[in-house]
């Protein structure tokens, strides 16, 4: 059998209708987990995104449970942990195995079915080091499992894209590093000056960096325009206390890119945002009320730990 074979027959293309149709059954199940404890945070109380994971879920075999469990959405792309990814290529007959697990070097290989080709690759601390890993804390935490998914999930991609459907990280890659940069682009209505379109490109991931502080804002009185002479005060400006709820909630969810936070914060609140400084303080209140989280307690944030620039 030649390695350009495809030695499954393709299946058949779902029509629109009965894409439909498995839409509003995943919207029931969904509806119906994201009430629960059992939904992570991410889809508790959002039964839309939750009926989205399951959807997509089912096209790469995972159960409504599984799905909600294991997919990770980073600025509408699905992620998945490498340890699904691995499990549903085996599922599909493909084959994965490790050669060597040794502090500081892991090397796991891959075949495709009906294949003759095996795929290696190689995880080093050298090459964490590299790209930037060995000063993230989960990295830190655990170096060994994060060198193993790294190599794991390149093979799984590498041996079996069509079974991921081009899933283009994984969960681990998104929390070890930066997603590559992002680029924000709006046009603005010249009637009356709002954005009308948000553009997003992702790079591939790249060389983590530390990010600069921000200088601090000088606060400068708001021009008064002509003929007024009772101008309505300006609106409190975000507090460094709320700064750092975001900063935690941001990282809690991994949403590590500055250009995704931005580009989060512009489509809730529907307005140019440059910097977590531009926020109001009822715009920072939506932000954070936007996690659906508990309520966070004001003695249990460590404020001086993440400094404001860290944010956006």
């Amino acid at each position: 059998m030649s390695e350009l074979e495809r030695y499954d027959p393709a299946p058949p293309r779902t029509t629109l209708v009965a894409r439909a149709t498995e839409l509003v059954a995943a919207h029931q199940i969904g509806t119906a987990l994201a009430a629960t404890t059992f939904a992570p945070a991410a889809f508790r109380g959002k039964p839309e995104e939750a009926a989205a994971a399951i959807v997509f879920g089912d096209e790469i075999g995972l159960t409504p449970m599984q799905a909600l469990r294991s997919i990770y959405v980073i600025s509408g792309t699905p992620a998945l942990y490498s340890r699904v990814m691995v499990g549903l290529v085996l599922a599909h007959g493909h084959e994965i195995w490790t050669i060597a697990d040794a502090p500081g070097r892991v090397v796991v290989a891959g075949r495709r079915r009906g294949s003759s080709h095996v795929e290696e690759v190689e995880w080093t601390t050298a090459r964490a080091q590299t790209a930037g890993y060995t000063s993230n804390k989960k990295y830190q935490q655990d170096s060994q499992s994060m060198l193993y998914a790294r190599a794991a999930g390149d093979v799984a991609r590498r041996i079996a894209p069509d079974v991921l459907l081009g899933l283009p990280y994984t969960v681990e890659e998104v929390e070890l590093t930066e997603v590559g940069t992002t680029t924000v682009s709006r046009s603005t209505n010249t009637t009356n000056g709002s954005p009308t379109a948000v553009r997003r490109k992702t790079a591939r991931p790249v060389e983590a960096a530390e990010p600069e502080p921000e200088p601090p804002l000088e606060e400068e009185p708001a021009p008064i325009p002509p003929g007024t002479d009772n101008p309505e005060p300006a609106e409190p400006g975000v507090t460094k206390a709320q700064l750092s709820k975001m900063a935690v909630a941001f990282r809690e969810r991994n949403i590590i890119d500055r250009g995704l936070r931005l580009a989060y914060c512009h489509d809730l609140l529907g307005r140019e945002i440059t910097s977590a400084n531009d926020l109001t303080m009822a715009e920072a209140s939506k932000v954070i009320d936007s996690f659906d989280e508990p309520a966070f307690d004001e003695e249990a944030v460590e404020i001086e730990d993440v400094p404001t620039g860290s944010l956006l």
